[in-house]
């Protein structure tokens, strides 16, 4: 019966929960690693010609992370950096025998592109010990298994911990992810401003409508400084100009994670005041969202200029 099936799933081994390295020097004689996470084998009678998925579910059946064979890079971090490890995001859809190493991060945040990190764009939580399910999902069927994550047993007494750095990791990714949509939303737009200047700048009757556009994007500007370096643009960018609040939420979460402990009563207070820091500037922007971009839109649309718009959805 296996053998006339286009594809078949492997039971994957036990996986075991460890912090790999996010760099490793393959410039001298060493030898290869096994992949870093759960391994998952499957196998596909030909090469699949559209989109194959592996989804990992948690023990109560919720998507923990979607994988593709359409999935795209992240951010390219720089390249003179040649010991850094990119986690694969694309999983292989060959014909024959596939194989994919899960890295036991939870979906990454959303992204802004061009953001410079120390390493790796910013990532998911790592899973909790327990019981998974894979799917992989093959022209429109799907097939099971499970996959039993055990915690590192050279840690004594860590599970007790562990509940706990997963909740406040899960916080600070999303503030994380917060923090990138404002970035993502505010660039948007004063590109979107930067084009109507481009374009309509010479004309003295549209001279009024731009003048506030240009007062919004100087408002947004102090709101996405505080958000993200905008002087940063190179990999040690950060040497020159200071860090803003995205790296450092970025740093915070990889000394969460660091290591099977804590969260200790010190993280916690970072954790508070970063995020008093943080709500505070992406309130500014909600409040220019909700109030300033609807009015410089509504000027701009009664010059019979292009609307603009806040991800996608027209203002005004």
């Amino acid at each position: 019966q296996s053998a006339q099936m286009d594809a078949i799933l492997y039971q994957p081994e036990t996986a075991v929960r460890l912090h790999y390295p996010t760099d490793v020097d393959k410039r001298q004689p060493v030898g290869e690693n096994p992949p870093a996470g759960a391994i998952i084998n499957y196998f596909l009678k030909t090469a699949a010609k559209d989109e194959v998925t592996l989804d990992i579910l948690d023990p109560k059946g919720k998507l923990v992370r979607h994988l593709s064979s359409k999935g795209k890079k992240e951010n390219e971090q720089p390249p003179e950096w040649p010991d850094q490890v990119e986690t694969p995001r694309a999983i292989p859809a060959a014909e024959g025998m596939n194989r994919f190493a899960w890295d036991l991060h939870y979906a990454d945040p959303i992204q802004t592109p061009g953001a410079f990190y120390s390493g790796e764009v910013p990532r998911g939580p790592l899973a909790l010990p327990g019981d998974y399910q894979v799917k992989l999902t093959v022209a429109g069927k799907s097939q099971t298994a499970p996959l039993h994550l055990v915690v590192d047993p050279r840690i004594k007494d860590a599970e007790g911990a562990l509940p706990k750095q997963f909740e406040l990791s899960s916080k600070v990714v999303g503030r994380i992810g917060e923090l990138h949509q404002a970035v993502n939303e505010i660039r948007d737009v004063k590109t979107q401003l930067q084009s109507l200047h481009k374009r309509f700048g010479t004309e003295e009757r549209l001279k009024p409508a731009l003048t506030a556009a240009d007062e919004l994007a100087k408002k947004m500007s102090a709101v996405e400084e505080q958000l993200i370096q905008v002087n940063m643009k190179g990999s040690e960018g950060n040497l020159a100009f200071p860090n803003m609040l995205n790296e450092a939420l970025y740093s915070f979460s990889l000394t969460l994670q660091a290591a099977d402990y804590g969260p200790t009563q010190p993280q916690y207070d970072v954790f508070k005041m970063l995020n008093e820091r943080l709500e505070e500037q992406l309130k500014k922007w909600a409040q220019l969202k909700a109030d300033e971009v609807p009015k410089i839109a509504a000027l701009i649309k009664q010059m019979e200029l292009p609307v603009i718009s806040v991800g996608g959805k027209s203002e005004g």
